[in-house]
């Protein structure tokens, strides 16, 4: 028919024309990027949150949506003991120290239209919750690679743009990341957005502009981080002592972002000094961590004793922290080779003056964080690490890596087209790796995180537990989570718990106690009997006489009954009203 004939003329002739064939290849791309969101979200490869960093930002996110305020129901003896020095309401124990406010009132967000689910059941396994955060993370990683291809087309080139961004999509790393509910995704993007704005500055610079919007702009990126991950600041000080030395007239550069930063960071230092008259909060004291005890053992202190933590500890602990990050750079960096490739690139001469300038920025930038981190540690949970900060690193180091790869290519001097796309797909197979093993060859897992975590065994004190009522516990951050009750970290001594019961320190008495794996049988005997749970050795292996304990009922719960509640009556056979 002719009319048919005149439409496949029409379509073949669009094709060869290319037009519809890069609509069709951007379809293609986008299908695959939902395919993979869809499979890392949906399969049975998401488990929940990962770590008690991300429950409890999650537990105050929901306090914030549900018009509450930056209030949480975790309750640190370390957080008490601040406000009790300085003489300080301890009603305001609720209002929480810890946190950055920044990924609460993202999770805030992302959980306001899940409302209606906020309540868990024990006969849910995955937490409707779970899955908002984790989406709302995907979606902002990515952003991130959106900011990112405009990043590398100002730096590079429009080609070079869009393959770093395929590669940066194939990073399993960051995937699994984004499902873990830490915040490394939200820095991600502004991170990205804060190199942007650097990269725009350095081009106004280099073409005589004016470059004040654009450092206002990096101060701001900056603010932004540290609102969202305190240890960014580490960061922040190679940068401004970059921008200080590279911008002219010198010191007005770092002047302007620094001003900016101050503007926008200072005010929650402020309300947490109101709060506990600290402004760095109970966070203050993670810096401890690795010194004697660590950082959830000196949470779980009343009374601080320094005896040991010196300037030698401090030392030997920043040494062992480089040592191990050195040792896992690769992993750190997402097992791709491409981003590991960046430190190579610094040793290229690059035609663009802002490219060879933006990466000695990148460069140091990175090595503030790898101090940072050093400083505070990489305690990792379930694999996940909240001050992993090497993984922002990723994205942008990934572009700088291909770059320096496609020239080395080039070098070589081979012509033939096929040749060079075997080239960039061998690059794309290599980043692809983790995620094809993980998506193809894994084993299979438990529908939870266990151990620790089997959420609906959690959820059950929803019911057991009166909303002002206290339950102590190993993992407060998954009470207060995915039972929304108000749970006591579990001090470090009985009698420290036995205070807080028989004086109603908290506004009333502790009525339950809520004891894991770990604190358990994570632990070998060993760490039970000499670890930081020592004095709670009795009740961990189930050798304590109740009857000399105020909470004399108990019950076990989790999988092969790993967990132990003790209550001061029977709540289980009790109907709650």
């Amino acid at each position: 028919m002719p009319g048919s004939a005149e439409f496949v003329q029409r379509v073949v002739h669009t094709l060869e024309t290319g037009s519809l064939a890069a609509w069709l290849r951007r379809g293609l791309v986008a299908v695959t990027i939902i395919a993979i969101a869809g499979f890392h979200l949906w399969s049975s490869h998401f488990r929940g949150l990962a770590t008690s960093q991300a429950m409890d930002q999650a537990q105050i996110g929901r306090a914030i949506a549900s018009g509450h305020g930056w209030r949480t129901n975790v309750i640190r003896p370390r957080a008490v003991a601040q406000l009790q020095a300085h003489g300080k309401d301890l009603q305001k124990i609720s209002l929480d120290t810890y946190h950055a406010p920044l990924p609460p009132l993202v999770d805030a967000i992302a959980l306001w239209p899940v409302k209606s689910h906020w309540k868990m059941t024990p006969a849910d396994v995955i937490y409707v919750g779970d899955k908002a955060i984790a989406a709302m993370s995907i979606l902002l990683f990515l952003a991130s690679v959106a900011v990112l291809f405009f990043i590398a087309r100002r730096l590079f080139d429009r080609r070079l743009a869009l393959l770093g961004c395929g590669l940066v999509l194939l990073c399993d790393a960051i995937w699994q990341y984004s499902l873990s509910g830490l915040p490394q995704m939200l820095l991600l993007l502004l991170f990205n957005l804060t190199v942007y704005a650097l990269v725009r500055a350095v081009e106004a610079r280099n073409s005589g502009g004016f470059v004040g919007l654009w450092l206002g702009a990096v101060g701001a990126g900056f603010g932004l981080l540290a609102l969202t991950h305190a240890l960014t600041i580490w960061m922040f000080v190679p940068a401004l002592i970059f921008c200080a030395f590279f911008f002219r007239p010198r010191g007005w550069a770092a002047v302007i972002a620094l001003t900016v930063f101050f503007i926008i960071y200072a005010p929650w230092l402020v309300r947490n000094y109101v709060v506990c008259r600290n402004p760095g909060g109970v966070a203050i004291y993670s810096v401890l961590d690795g010194m004697r005890h660590t950082e959830a053992g000196w949470m779980r202190h009343s009374d601080i004793n320094l005896e040991g933590v010196g300037p030698g500890a401090l030392r030997d602990k920043v040494t062992a922290n480089l040592l191990t990050q050195m040792e896992h750079i690769f992993g750190y960096l997402g097992w791709s080779v491409v981003a590991l490739m960046f430190f190579a690139a610094l040793l290229h001469a690059f035609k663009r003056s802002e490219t060879g300038a933006v990466r000695w920025m990148i460069l140091a930038m990175w090595g503030g964080a790898v101090v940072g981190m050093a400083v505070y540690g990489i305690n990792e949970e379930q694999g996940f690490a909240a001050n992993q900060l090497h993984l922002i690193f990723i994205p942008i180091m990934t572009c700088y890596g291909l770059a320096f790869l496609l020239v080395q290519w080039n070098r070589l001097g081979i012509r033939f087209r096929f040749a060079r796309i075997g080239f960039i797909t061998l690059l794309f197979l290599l980043c692809a790796v983790p995620m094809l093993f993980d998506m193809l060859l894994s084993p299979n897992r438990p529908l939870v995180r266990w151990p620790p975590y089997v959420p609906p065994y959690i959820a059950v004190l929803n019911e057991w537990m009166k909303p002002d009522e206290i339950v102590a516990s190993d993992m407060p951050w998954a009470i207060a989570w995915y039972a929304d009750r108000r749970s006591l970290w579990v001090p470090e001594t009985v009698k420290t718990m036995t205070d807080f019961n028989d004086y109603k320190i908290l506004g009333g008495p502790v009525n339950g106690l809520y004891l894991t794996p770990i604190c358990g049988s994570q632990n070998t005997l060993g760490d039970i009997l000499k670890g930081e749970y020592r004095d709670w050795s009795g009740v961990i292996l189930r050798t304590l006489n109740l009857e000399k304990f105020p909470l004399k009922w108990a019950t076990l719960l989790g999988l092969e009954n790993e967990c132990i509640f003790l209550s001061d009556h029977d709540r289980q056979h009790i109907p709650t009203e």
